[in-house]
C-alpha cells in the first residue's frame, strides 16, 4: 500500500494532527510535540525522513508495515539498503524515548518489519472555509427569522 497524502483529507477539514500517548504528530507543519508533566508542548527534533517514516508508521498504527513497504512508498525509485531504515527508526526510538527491547511505540518484527504499537487518535481542525461558511449560514438564518417575524406582525 502506498502513502497518499489525499488520505488525509476529511470532508474538506484536513486532519492536523495525530495524537499517540504523550506526542502529538503535527501533520499540518510537519513536527512532533511531546507534552510535558506541566502540560506545555516541545518540539520534537527530527529529520524530514523520520518524520515520513514515523508518520507512514503511525498512519498504519496496529498493522505491520514491511520494510520493502517502507521502502517502496518513502524513497520512491532509490534504490536504498534496509540499513538507511533501520537508521531512521533508531532515530526516531532516540527522539520517542523508546526500546528495542521493551518498546512502546515502534516494535521490529525482525525480517519482516515494524509495528506502531501505541494507540492513536486523530484531530481534524476546523478550516477558515468552515469557519467562513458557517458564519454566514448563521447571518442568513438570522435574517430569513426577522423577516419572518416581520411578516407575521404585518
Amino acid at each position: 500500500m502506498k502513502w497518499d497524502r489525499a488520505a488525509w483529507d476529511q470532508r474538506g477539514g484536513r486532519m492536523n494532527s495525530i495524537r499517540f500517548r504523550e506526542f502529538r504528530l503535527d501533520l499540518a507543519n510537519q513536527c512532533l510535540w511531546r507534552r510535558g508533566d506541566s502540560g506545555q508542548e516541545a518540539r520534537v527534533a527530527l529529520t524530514p525522513k523520520a518524520f515520513d517514516v514515523l508518520r507512514y508508521l503511525v498512519q498504519h498504527a496496529g498493522q505491520l508495515v514491511t520494510q520493502d513497504e517502507l521502502l517502496d512508498a518513502l524513497w520512491l525509485r532509490a534504490c536504498v539498503q534496509p540499513e538507511v531504515l533501520k537508521h531512521q527508526v533508531l532515530k526516531l526510538r532516540k527522539a520517542l524515548g523508546d526500546d528495542r527491547r521493551h518498546p512502546r511505540y515502534i516494535e521490529t518484527l525482525p525480517r519482516r518489519g515494524y509495528w506502531f504499537t501505541a494507540s492513536t487518535s486523530s484531530e481534524v481542525a476546523e478550516t477558515d472555509t468552515n469557519r467562513h461558511v458557517h458564519r454566514e449560514a448563521t447571518a442568513l438564518l438570522r435574517r430569513a427569522l426577522e423577516l419572518t417575524l416581520r411578516c407575521d406582525y404585518w
